[in-house]
C-alpha cells in the first residue's frame, strides 16, 4: 500500500510523504504506482521555486517538505498535486492511504 502524509501547520503546507508501493501488479505494470508517481513528479516539475523546498525523489519513499513562506503559485501547486493524490485515494482505496495531519 502506498501511505501518503499530508501536513500542515496553520492552514499551510509543511509537508508531504510518500512512501511503500501499492503492489496492484508486477513491477513496471502497477498503474497505480505509476499514476502516483506522475502526479507527485509533475507537480514537483511545475513548482516555480523549488529552492524554497526540500525535495527527496527516490522509489518507494518520496518527500515534499516547505523550508520557507511558499509563494501563492507553489502553493496552488502543492494543492494540485494534493487533488490528484485524493483522486487517486478515491479510485483505488485498496492501494492508496492519505492521512492528513
Amino acid at each position: 500500500m502506498i501511505k501518503i502524509r499530508i501536513k500542515y501547520i496553520d492552514q499551510k503546507f509543511a509537508s508531504l510523504h510518500v512512501s511503500g508501493h501499492a503492489n496492484q501488479d508486477v513491477y513496471g505494470k502497477d498503474i497505480v504506482c505509476a499514476a502516483v508517481s506522475a502526479v507527485l513528479v509533475g507537480g514537483i516539475n511545475a513548482l516555480n521555486n523549488p529552492k524554497d523546498f526540500k525535495i527527496k525523489l527516490d522509489e518507494g519513499d518520496a518527500s515534499l517538505e516547505a523550508n520557507n513562506i511558499i509563494s501563492d503559485h507553489d502553493e496552488v501547486v502543492v494543492e494540485t498535486i494534493v487533488t490528484g493524490l485524493k483522486s487517486i485515494e478515491e479510485t483505488e482505496p485498496k492501494y492508496v492511504k492519505i492521512i492528513i495531519e
